[in-house]
């Protein structure tokens, strides 16, 4: 089964070149699509383009993840791969994940019901690995377990999925676009594996890990700009999902409250961050979706600052 890996990159760092590295053997092709970095990242992303089976689309300005994979997508299934598997930039595959995943296809009794297989993820910096799915009495002797919602980084999808359920949705940006295009992949009785044996580096925003009373709460320490995106797709995508996965919406929202407590008890720039969710609070409820170019970028309460 051939499979495309696409990465999309914004201002890449070094890291970016290993992260192809272990890559390489696991998929036929890769396809990086880079959101408009500029100069900056001209050298790397040349450099990268010389590598074998890499291929690079240059966009000029920063047009969000969704449209970012989209293009990889549409590239991978106009080229015949049978699976897409996408990644963030900072993520790492490590030896055997992409297999992994594809074993676990073929030993799942339903293939047709399957639009995707994700790994689980190892926490840089906490040293952890977590995933999505429950404890079961199961989950030790299956390889897979049914999940509903996964990341972007690392999900490996079915290309024929993309003509039935659609592309990932470009009005959302960045932020809560895996969740709506699984969430969507549900609605139409498509199913999703996460995969035991599959592991994935990966890490959220700048994490700082805090003493607080009993526990030790982890900070993402995300900026102003993705607080608004996550505030702002959160609501819209519970309101487009509230009445056939109204569960997975009141978990989500609870869990999302808890990162609102963290932001302002241990966040850097809290004020510019709470003032940033309540902004994408209102844009959410009143329906305001796309990049965002609003005045509060200009009044500076909202600055363009990275996507981190």
């Amino acid at each position: 089964m051939s499979c495309c890996a696409i990465i999309v990159t914004f201002h890449p760092g070094a890291e970016i070149t290993e992260n192809i590295a272990a890559l390489h053997g696991q998929v036929d092709e890769i396809i990086i699509v880079d959101n408009g970095s500029g100069d900056d990242s001209t050298e790397l992303l040349g450099q990268l383009a010389q590598l074998s089976g890499v291929s690079i689309i240059y966009n000029q300005e920063n047009l969000g993840i969704a449209a970012a994979l989209n293009m990889g997508v549409r590239l991978a299934k106009a080229a015949g791969h049978q699976w897409v598997v996408t990644f963030d930039q900072d993520s790492k595959a490590t030896p055997g994940m992409i297999g992994a995943m594809l074993d676990a296809y073929e030993a799942y009794p339903e293939k047709k019901k399957v639009a995707s297989l994700s790994p689980r993820y190892w926490h840089k910096s906490t040293g952890e690995i977590y995933g999505n799915s429950p404890d079961a009495p199961d989950k030790e002797v299956l390889p897979y377990a049914e999940v509903l919602v996964v990341m972007t980084s690392g999900n490996l999808i079915k290309s024929s999925i993309f003509d039935v359920v659609g592309y990932f949705n470009e009005d959302l940006f960045i932020d809560y676009v895996d969740n709506e295009y699984c969430l969507r992949c549900s609605v139409h009785g498509y199913r999703i594996l996460e995969v035991k044996n599959a592991i994935l580096e990966h890490s959220i925003g700048y994490p700082t890990q805090h003493k607080f009373l009993w526990k030790t709460p982890i900070a993402s320490n995300h900026s102003a700009l993705r607080r608004y995106y996550i505030a702002r797709n959160s609501i819209y995508t519970y309101r487009k999902f509230m009445f056939t996965h109204p569960m997975w919406m009141l978990k989500d929202a609870y869990g999302l409250l808890k990162v609102v407590a963290v932001v302002v008890l241990f966040d850097t720039n809290r004020r510019q961050k709470l003032a940033a969710i309540i902004r994408g609070v209102i844009h959410g409820l009143s329906g305001r979706m796309g990049k965002f170019n609003g005045p509060g970028q200009a009044s500076g309460r909202l600055p363009n600052t990275p996507f981190n």
